[in-house]
């Protein structure tokens, strides 16, 4: 699967927190921020996070566009370790993007089955 670019997680953040108190602008910075922190790949380790950035990646768990997962590992002295990561759900993510773009196709295709000459009463010039 290729990667999400920076270009689609910001319209899928915007899509996802439009019905929050987030503005486009807000929404932009946290996509950025989060997209950063992940790089090139898709799964970063909990413990590179801030708080501030941590309450970001739990927004947008919360709106299913990435999970955290764990998982135990025994060091050599014996102790268990508990490891906690964040991914990127991508195809979420493409999901939430397609059927955007198809809303998007829906909205203009209303007008697509209208007769020329209405288009021409409209535009005055019949």
């Amino acid at each position: 699967m290729s990667r999400i670019t920076m270009q689609v997680f910001k319209k899928v953040v915007r899509k996802v927190l439009e019905d929050s108190d987030i503005n486009t602008e807000e929404a932009d910075k946290i996509a950025e921020k989060v997209m950063y922190m992940f790089g090139y790949d898709d799964m970063i380790t909990d413990n590179l996070l801030k708080t501030k950035d941590r309450n970001y990646f739990y927004l947008l768990e919360d709106h299913d566009i990435l999970t955290s997962e764990e998982e135990t590992v025994t060091l050599p002295s014996g102790r268990r370790w508990r490891i906690h990561y964040w991914r990127i759900k991508e195809k979420k993510i493409r999901d939430i993007l397609e059927e955007e773009e198809n809303n998007e196709e829906d909205e203009t295709g209303i007008y697509e089955d209208v007769y020329e000459d209405v288009w021409a009463r409209v535009e005055g010039k019949r």
